[in-house]
């Protein structure tokens, strides 16, 4: 099996130069990260991430400060006043963390919602490339079991090229 396996892997390449076998390497992700498009995602995505954040922000001082209050207040409150506003408490620092868990959750949903989108879009151009240069196959650097390749065959900087060229 070993040695059949080592037949077919020397003889590879003698058999795809007679057939005219024309292979490719891309790296989806590196197209991800260069495009233009790939990057206008990534920079309103951040912002995105910010605004949020902020909110969050807000929502933790406010809980901080209502803490600090309780703190400052509790040698003159009574054991029930210290009780409801010890519990009111509770419950913002329950209500923050959810609402943290949310839009985490949200925001990660909306980033692969995007990355999903824009790489469709990106096996589309790098299936019309491959059809108009003749490929017999291409290869995803990452993801398709590619160990190694020449840089003669990486393709990613070509399909940067043509995915910023498609209209909008």
């Amino acid at each position: 099996m070993v040695a059949g396996c080592l037949v077919l892997g020397l003889a590879g390449p003698v058999w795809a130069a007679q057939v005219g076998l024309r292979i490719g390497v891309i790296d989806v992700q590196q197209v991800l990260n260069q495009s233009q498009k790939g990057i206008a995602m990534k920079q309103k995505l951040d912002q995105e991430r910010a605004v949020r954040q902020r909110e969050l922000d807000a929502r933790q001082q406010e809980v901080m400060k209502l803490q600090a209050e309780l703190e400052k207040q509790a040698p003159l409150l009574s054991e029930q006043a210290k009780r409801e506003r010890s519990e009111a408490l509770q419950r913002k620092v329950r209500d923050a963390r959810r609402l943290a868990e949310d839009a985490n959750r949200d925001f990660d949903k909306r980033v692969q919602e995007a990355e999903v989108d824009i790489t469709r879009e990106i096996f589309g151009v790098i299936q019309e490339y491959g059809k108009d240069q003749g490929f017999t196959l291409i290869l995803e650097r990452r993801t398709g079991g590619v160990f190694y390749s020449s840089p003669a065959v990486d393709l990613t900087a070509e399909i940067v090229k043509r995915y910023d060229a498609k209209p909008k």
